[in-house]
């Protein structure tokens, strides 16, 4: 397979023999890629100031297997330089998709969305705003889509006033209604009130309980898509940006 001229991030880099790197991609039509780049680390190359995260490219490549052969690659765009809060989100949300996403599943919809969160980011919109949307964009495109304005099973509008129990693969519950019967031995999900739900579904984060639950609820689901996986950056988050993740 030969393909030429495909927008593209670099999620991902990493040194291979003296002078290449295997290099994991975000491309629009192709999805998650890893791809071989010969000779991109030779001081001559012209390429090696071009394998950056969160500069916007066109690449092409060709051969088939698990590593295609990188055989082109231009910067669309002048790079810009991300503050060093901003430059962790961004690397937190490369970390998200390199261990979400499945190799070759395109994810168009995604590439567009995260393509907007860098721009926010260099355009300095609050780290909150741009981390949970994204957050709740990437659960809702791999099949995980938060239910946030209205209740599992009796589909009655979330109550503001109300207190739910959220509950996987359902949603929230009144928590009047979860009894610990019905659910024993069962996950039993987490605590959260209906306006934080709410705020949640529009995007609201000016309330800091409200953002305080939903950063809890939505890293309470992305742990369990990732199955045990670390995620690094949010390491990183622990001790650098205390508690902005």
């Amino acid at each position: 397979m030969r393909v030429q001229s495909q927008s593209a991030f670099l999620l991902h880099s990493r040194p291979f023999r003296e002078t290449s790197l295997i290099i994991e991609i975000f491309s629009r039509q192709y999805g998650r890629i890893g791809l071989l780049a010969r000779g991109v680390r030779n001081p001559k190359s012209r390429k090696r100031a071009l394998v950056m995260p969160f500069q916007p490219l066109l690449l092409g490549w060709s051969g088939k297997g698990e590593l295609p052969l990188l055989t082109g690659i231009e910067a669309t765009g002048s790079a810009r330089e991300l503050l060093a809060e901003q430059r962790y989100v961004a690397f937190y949300l490369n970390e998200l998709l390199l261990k979400l996403l499945h190799r070759h599943d395109a994810h168009e919809s995604l590439f567009d969305f995260y393509s907007n969160s860098l721009n926010e980011l260099y355009q300095g919109l609050p780290i909150q705003y741009v981390l949970r949307r994204f957050e709740k964009e990437l659960l809702s495109q791999t099949g995980y889509g938060l239910i946030l304005h209205h209740e599992a099973e009796s589909s009655r509008p979330v109550s503001a006033e109300r207190t739910y129990q959220y509950l996987p693969e359902q949603g929230p519950r009144p928590v009047s209604q979860v009894a610990a019967d019905d659910y024993h031995g069962r996950e039993q999900g987490i605590s959260i009130r209906g306006k934080s739900l709410l705020d949640f579904y529009h995007d609201i984060f000016d309330d800091k309980e409200s953002l305080k639950e939903c950063r809890r609820l939505v890293r309470y689901l992305l742990d369990r898509q990732l199955s045990g996986k670390v995620l690094h950056s949010r390491q990183v988050f622990r001790q650098v940006l205390s508690g902005l993740s």
